[in-house]
């Protein structure tokens, strides 16, 4: 059995998918389904069941899955290069909560610039930017720390916390972040009978608003703000790229970047 196999099931392990594990791979289907039948045969184990959801992994499957992914990690740990320079580097992905990226994302833009002529793709996070950091198509995400997929590695870096701002004789706005707040009411740790009556999912929309009506911002340091309000802030990388030179050199960069903006006291 070779490490090709062994990175096949792990990749069908995680799409659930002979389509997307081929596109991930950068494979054919055909040779993915070939692969699986010689996996199914030497391991005298069906590995996956089909089902209207996808490939639904056997217990077997299950129970090998995360020593093989750990395995895996320990020879790509073996087999990177000692010299690394980003100056090599072709693309760079980084999915960042809208008003951090709002905040910093000039800032972080401008800091990879300064170290390599990468394509940079920035975009906003979404609930499937988990799936694309397992996946392996999204480098680095910065994102509140949260329960997440146990491919997931995350490093806690700054909080934020929640003070009420604008003018407080209009009304309350709610900004929806996606992955965050949709249906948590972080706002009632200020009044639990506190209600939006106008709520938006886009942060200049509700800096705009904030003119004639109020809302809750996050300030990147604690002086009067609302201690019972906090969030906190991660750089979010797959587990199993995490020590990556790649992977390292672009975390530390966002942390610094991430510190600055602490320093300078931002609000989010």
């Amino acid at each position: 059995m070779d490490l090709n196999a062994l990175n096949v099931f792990i990749t069908l392990y995680k799409s659930g998918s002979t389509q997307r594990a081929a596109k991930l791979l950068g494979r054919s289907q055909s040779f993915v389904s070939k692969v699986l039948a010689q996996l199914r045969e030497e391991l005298n184990d069906p590995l996956f069941i089909r089902t209207a959801n996808g490939l639904q992994p056997t217990s077997y499957a299950d129970k090998i899955a995360p020593k093989i992914q750990s395995s895996i990690e320990q020879i790509n740990i073996a087999l990177e290069p000692e010299y690394f320079d980003p100056k090599n580097l072709q693309y760079i992905t980084v999915h960042i909560g809208e008003p951090l990226a709002v905040m910093m994302g000039k800032a972080l833009i401008e800091a990879i610039r300064r170290e390599t002529n990468a394509v940079i793709e920035l975009r906003q996070w979404r609930k499937t930017s988990n799936d694309g950091l397992i996946e392996g198509s999204i480098d680095i995400g910065i994102q509140t720390l949260k329960d997440r997929p146990q491919q997931l590695y995350q490093k806690k870096i700054a909080s934020g916390y929640g003070s009420l701002g604008g003018n407080l004789e209009g009304e309350f706005v709610k900004l929806i972040v996606d992955d965050l707040n949709e249906y948590v009411e972080l706002y009632r740790a200020f009044d639990e009978k506190r209600n939006p009556t106008i709520i938006v999912d886009n942060y200049m929309v509700q800096q705009e608003l904030l003119k004639n009506n109020y809302s809750y911002q996050f300030n990147l340091e604690s002086n009067g703000a609302h201690k019972n309000l906090a969030v906190d802030l991660a750089i979010i990388t797959s587990a199993a790229r995490r020590h990556e030179a790649k992977i390292v050199w672009l975390s530390e960069l966002c942390q610094k970047v991430i510190l600055e903006a602490v320093n300078n006291k931002n609000k989010i």
